[in-house]
């Protein structure tokens, strides 16, 4: 069986409890993929470099980072970064991690042309260089596994053309969890999962089917819509994903808890979600 985990890359996620619980969990002989996120850090190093970073809103009112050429270098230097510090962490904990930046493993199409709205007026934006993900080299990554490997792969792509693409981690994960064949994916984050009210973690949802989406994705807020837009993929039609676990990494033993019923359990029938 193996399982998939995302890890967030914004502020506030705890990476050392994350990643001794998944080396444990390795040790131990599970096949585990951690895909990683890298916000906090891209952020940072643009802030030290003199580019800080910008963002893109849809009409929609989607939020996204605009990667124009420098700043893919910066966002692809954090990746490269932060794949090293996860993977080192992990081989120090025992596992045997082995490092993907991301182009190895995914494959995307360029946006060539985004629509942003700002200051009320609508433009369109042609030298983004994010993409939709199309395809997963789910080969290389089970003869990893099949060799006892835990990889660690960063939210960049392969473009059609050859060029390096932001995607988002979220996603990535999910078309992840897919190729490998994952009964499991968890996300995990600085959130306890999908609340009601995002002030009051005791609205926490605890569990829901993924025919019940569209009726919580309607109070979802920020990231947790590309959360929830993640488990939608995971477990869209003719997928062996059976679960995705929306959960904090903030808890003791993160992976540990999620996996005994912590955060949002999102499934294919309510059923499993309490079994």
């Amino acid at each position: 069986m193996t399982n998939v985990l995302k890890l967030g890359g914004g502020a506030g996620v705890d990476r050392d409890s994350v990643l001794g619980n998944l080396a444990a969990r390795a040790r131990a002989g599970e096949r585990w993929v951690l895909v990683h996120g890298v916000s906090a850090a891209a952020n940072a190093l643009a802030e030290q470099v003199g580019y800080p970073p910008r963002t893109l809103t849809t009409p929609s009112g989607h939020t996204s980072r605009y990667t124009d050429a420098r700043t893919l270098e910066i966002f692809s230097a954090a990746v490269g970064s932060v794949n090293q510090q996860l993977t080192a962490a992990l081989i120090r904990g025992g596992a045997r991690a082995v490092g993907l930046s991301g182009p190895n493993v995914l494959r995307a199409e360029r946006h060539r042309a985004i629509r942003a709205v700002r200051d009320g007026r609508q433009f369109v934006v042609r030298d983004d260089y994010s993409g939709t993900i199309i395809g997963v080299d789910g080969d290389l990554l089970r003869t990893l596994l099949d060799a006892g490997c835990l990889p660690v792969v960063g939210p960049l792509a392969l473009g059609t053309e050859y060029e390096r693409l932001n995607v988002d981690g979220d996603l990535a994960a999910a078309h992840i969890a897919r190729a490998v064949g994952a009964e499991t994916l968890i996300i995990l984050s600085n959130v306890p999962g999908l609340l009601r009210d995002v002030n009051d973690p005791s609205t926490l949802v605890t569990d829901f089917s993924i025919g019940e989406l569209p009726r919580y994705a309607d109070f979802a807020a920020g990231r947790m819509k590309k959360k929830l837009l993640a488990a939608e993929t995971a477990l869209a039609d003719h997928s062996p994903v059976a679960r995705v676990i929306v959960a904090d990494s903030r808890l003791r033993s993160p992976l540990d808890a999620a996996l005994a019923g912590a955060g949002t359990h999102i499934t294919r029938s309510t059923a499993y979600a309490h079994a």
